[in-house]
């Protein structure tokens, strides 16, 4: 499936295009925080909405978006690493590719592994052959002198490697390195995912949930009506790009999240017959559109709030931990069941006895801790 709209190339990290909301979408997100924060609950826009809304309690994204998604940026990393990873001559380099905690956990070594390229975990570098897949290094990094000089050690031994080696991790571990190993000097390359815009996701929706007739709730039209360039008539998108930071499984996932349709007597959702003919404003079938309504974003409670976000601040860094390696990484004791706390909020997930930010989390952490003035990843 050919993607006129999608960005083309990997972005280089350091020149990395965020997408900014409309200046009036900002400032109604902002007035409904505070809104929040004063329990003013009142709907503003429920004149727009049918009075027969439920939220689906599965999801509205279907299957082939997520493997066409997957599909389309396998195909980017080979463009850019397939053929350096198979050489075996040199001269030989390091380079990295860094990703949002938003990207799908895995994707680079799924990626390595569906290539038939070497993994190695991030400890050893063997010797010879072609390019070496490490597809995390995160469980090297510890925010101690005896963690940064480890750091050192396993990057002089990159330096003097005898094959090309790529390095993955996430945004704020990229930053973290940068910051405190001088990984710069040793990594020659280093990308990360183009942005997806407005655009790109409404050729991904249209692509793959076509049929549907999707409306803003905070708006009352369609969100994938085009203006005279193609680019969306409505904000919808271009705020959600925004929300997502750029990642399109961010944006899909929030996306979902806001999904609304009607129900009909038996309480089922109303679906959109395959057969009818409609356009993208929304403007016909009124019965079968979705609505997509924002639910109230994840919230640290004020009893935590302090330390929760220096526990998600070091996961992000870090990747997952134990309840012990956490209390390791950070300057002050942790409160027990600081981790079940955060999972029953919806931050974090525990799995395998280690605490991890959820992949669909992620833009609500980011700005938690963008709110409360720490320092944030940069790509």
């Amino acid at each position: 499936m050919t993607f006129s709209q999608f960005p083309t190339d990997l972005a280089s990290v350091g020149s990395y295009d965020w997408p900014r909301a409309p200046a009036t979408s900002s400032l109604k997100e902002g007035y409904r925080r505070l809104r929040e924060k004063l329990r003013v609950l009142d709907d503003r826009n429920a004149d727009l909405l049918p009075d027969d809304l439920e939220r689906l309690s599965g999801s509205m994204i279907p299957d082939a978006l997520w493997s066409s998604l997957r599909a389309y940026q396998f195909e980017r990393l080979d463009k850019v690493y397939l053929e350096w990873a198979r050489r075996e001559e040199g001269p030989h380099t390091v380079c990295a590719f860094v990703m949002m905690p938003s990207v799908p956990r895995h994707f680079l070594a799924d990626w390595a592994a569906d290539r038939g390229l070497d993994l190695v975990d991030a400890a050893a570098v063997p010797t010879g052959g072609a390019a070496l897949i490490v597809p995390d290094i995160s469980s090297l990094v510890r925010r101690s002198l005896e963690g940064r000089a480890a750091m050192r050690s396993y990057l002089a031994e990159l330096d003097g490697a005898s094959r090309n080696v790529l390095l993955g991790m996430s945004s704020w571990t990229w930053t973290y390195l940068a910051q405190t190993s001088a990984i710069e000097t040793v990594v020659s390359d280093a990308r990360c995912f183009a942005p997806f815009g407005d655009k790109a996701l409404a050729e991904l929706l249209r692509a793959h949930i076509g049929d549907r007739v999707l409306k803003s709730a905070d708006s009352g039209k369609g969100i994938l009506a085009e203006d005279d360039e193609g680019a969306p008539k409505d904000r919808y998108l271009k705020t959600l790009a925004a929300r997502a930071y750029g990642c399109p499984w961010a944006a899909m996932r929030l996306l979902d999240a806001a999904v609304n349709q009607e129900v009909d007597a038996n309480g089922d959702a109303t679906e959109l017959p395959e057969d009818a003919d409609h356009d993208d404003t929304g403007d016909d079938h009124e019965d079968a559109a979705t609505w997509l309504q924002d639910p109230a974003v994840p919230k640290l409670p004020s009893r935590i709030e302090r330390i929760g976000r220096f526990v998600l601040h070091a996961l992000l860094i870090h990747g997952p931990l134990t309840a012990k390696e956490l209390g390791m990484v950070l300057p002050m004791t942790l409160p027990v069941g600081i981790g079940s706390a955060l999972e029953r909020v919806g931050l974090i997930k525990i799995e395998d006895g280690k605490i991890l930010v959820r992949e669909s989390a992620y833009p609500h952490v980011r700005r938690i801790l963008s709110e409360a003035g720490l320092p944030l990843d940069q790509i």
